[in-house]
């Protein structure tokens, strides 16, 4: 097992010990309306990071969550970067 760090980016971090999949859903639990990106990180380095947007989704944007009038992006790591 690894500990992450959940970043909020807005002074709020969360560590998190167990598996990528178990940190990226300890995020997910903690995402709220803050217009902030929110990355995981390792030993100081970032491993993921779901970016805010903040429109509305078209249906070919990749969504992991609507929050207000936008949306958070999949995780990065999920979608090639």
């Amino acid at each position: 097992m690894a500990t992450y760090t959940i970043n909020y980016h807005t002074g709020v971090t969360e560590e998190f010990e167990g598996t990528l999949e178990g940190a990226k859903q300890s995020a997910l639990e903690g995402i709220s309306y803050t217009q902030e990106h929110v990355s995981i990180e390792q030993d100081g380095e970032q491993v993921t990071i779901a970016r805010w947007v903040g429109v509305e989704a078209d249906e070919d944007d990749e969504v992991l969550v609507h929050v207000g009038d936008g949306f958070y992006q999949n995780w990065s790591d999920e979608l090639g970067e």
